[in-house]
């Protein structure tokens, strides 16, 4: 794998369309975390060849890279510079309402919109109100709460795919056993670029009033008004309590590492207080994914994508 400085050089002499290259952007702006520092290279992709172009090129250069959507759900090693962020452009940025019950929705497309937008003409996602970043990222890792998950409502995504080598753009119909509680597993996927949704309408005045429901619940429990990734953990499959809950057990609300922190209102909510690094985020974590396995002999599985560890 190249270094850094090769990475660089590698990256601005690709020749590709309708990119944005941005060297040692500010972290602040790419994941919630808020870190103050900074990462080696971003791409902005302005439209979907442009994607399908520079990730065929870093490929073909053996670079690391990783997509983001809204960065609300990661955490991006600071001290590794050897990997390419890329971010999707405008072109992906969209919302369109077809016949009666279609959602058309690009991957970039923000989350607290599209359940907005959606209410607008009646179509219930109040269960994901309060929930942060992109529809595309809310998709990748099937977001959602106990009762419903983004994907039991769609029909199909527009993605692009390795085959034999190269990257293609396909519409791949969603099947159930391509997801559950918190994964997408589509086979050969590299980058969902466009969702089709399929949904009832519902009474209107019913929507508006679950989505608030929905609100003043996560602000009653949940830290929103902190720099974190949401639930770092996903709830074990193995347990009758939640991984906010073992957590809790161990009296870890408050806990310290560097300037990372647990929350003291929700337990599976690692904020970033007081100018945490990635480091002190990945090492906090870390600790309390041992205490939780020393005591419990349960294996916490990461929900936040951790991005150059």
């Amino acid at each position: 794998m190249p270094g850094d400085c090769k990475i660089r050089e590698i990256i601005d002499s690709s020749g590709i369309k309708n990119l944005k290259i941005y060297h040692d952007a500010d972290m602040r702006r790419l994941i919630n975390f808020r870190v103050n520092s900074t990462v080696g290279t971003l791409v902005i992709a302005e439209n979907n060849e442009a994607l399908k172009n520079i990730i065929a090129f870093i490929i073909n250069n053996n670079i690391r890279y990783f997509i983001i959507g809204g960065g609300s759900n990661s955490l991006i090693n600071d001290m590794n510079e050897n990997i390419v962020i890329i971010k999707l452009g405008r072109f992906f940025d969209h919302i369109d309402f077809k016949e009666e019950g279609n959602i058309v929705c690009g991957a970039a497309y923000n989350m607290g919109r599209f359940v907005t937008e959606c209410y607008k003409k009646s179509y219930n996602f109040a269960f994901m109100a309060g929930i942060p970043g992109t529809v595309g990222g809310a998709v990748a890792g099937n977001s959602g709460t106990k009762f419903n998950s983004i994907c039991e409502f769609i029909e199909s995504v527009e993605c692009l795919k390795i085959k034999s080598g190269h990257i293609v753009s396909e519409e791949h119909k969603l099947k159930i056993n391509d997801f559950g509680y918190r994964f997408l597993n589509i086979e050969n996927l590299v980058a969902i670029t466009k969702i089709f949704f399929k949904k009832e309408r519902s009474e209107k005045e019913l929507v508006f009033n679950e989505i608030l429901e929905r609100i003043k619940y996560k602000k009653a429990v949940q830290p929103l008004n902190k720099f974190t990734a949401g639930c770092f953990f996903k709830n074990p499959l193995n347990s009758s309590k939640t991984a906010a809950e073992l957590i809790d057990s161990l009296r870890l609300k408050g806990f310290r590492y560097g300037g990372a922190a647990v929350s003291k209102k929700h337990a599976n909510f690692i904020e970033n207080p007081a100018g945490a690094s990635s480091m002190d985020i990945y090492n906090l974590s870390k600790i309390i994914a041992g205490m939780v396995k020393d005591n419990f002999n349960i294996e916490l599985e990461n929900e936040v994508k951790l991005v150059g560890f």
